[in-house]
């Protein structure tokens, strides 16, 4: 039963959905975690995963997608998808505070870029990014419970998107 509610993952940039399915099986497939905990972003928050009433979390986005998708966020920034999380509705449920970036680098290299939204009283909306494999992401973010976690690897691995 999970517990954890999935992370948005948020394609910025026009990727195949050869890649996005790619991308999410590997994410899936990675043994320690095998559900599906990234969920593919859309503007409507009705199509996200909506909170359980008795606190169960929901599974994200699973491949394959429709053919047809097209990421709504393509061209958009890292201050647009941070308005987009914080103004989703309680109900929608996804991290609060993590959520992976889909750049031109994905459909390269298989990463994801994890990012990180800042305090709101902090100039910066979304704090430094790191990239990973999507076969190790949802692992590392499982692993991450902690401000001096995020703080000290973005010292060492800091990303900078490539749109």
């Amino acid at each position: 039963m999970l517990t954890q509610p999935p992370f948005a993952l948020f394609a910025l940039t026009d990727l195949s959905t050869s890649t996005l399915n790619s991308l999410l099986q590997e994410a899936h497939d990675d043994p320690s975690v095998n559900t599906w905990w990234w969920y593919l972003a859309t503007l409507d928050y009705r199509a996200a995963p909506q909170r359980k009433p008795d606190g169960t979390g929901q599974i994200g986005t699973p491949a394959p997608i429709d053919p047809s998708f097209s990421s709504p966020f393509v061209g958009k920034s890292l201050e647009d998808v941070a308005q987009w999380l914080r103004g989703k509705p309680q109900t929608v449920d996804v991290d609060d505070r993590y959520f992976g970036v889909l750049d031109k680098q994905a459909e390269k290299s298989g990463k994801i870029a994890i990012c990180r939204l800042n305090d709101p009283k902090v100039e910066k909306e979304v704090a430094w990014c790191i990239l990973r494999e999507a076969d190790y992401s949802t692992l590392f973010l499982a692993g991450l419970d902690s401000d001096l976690d995020w703080n000290e690897l973005v010292q060492l691995q800091r990303y900078t998107l490539e749109l």
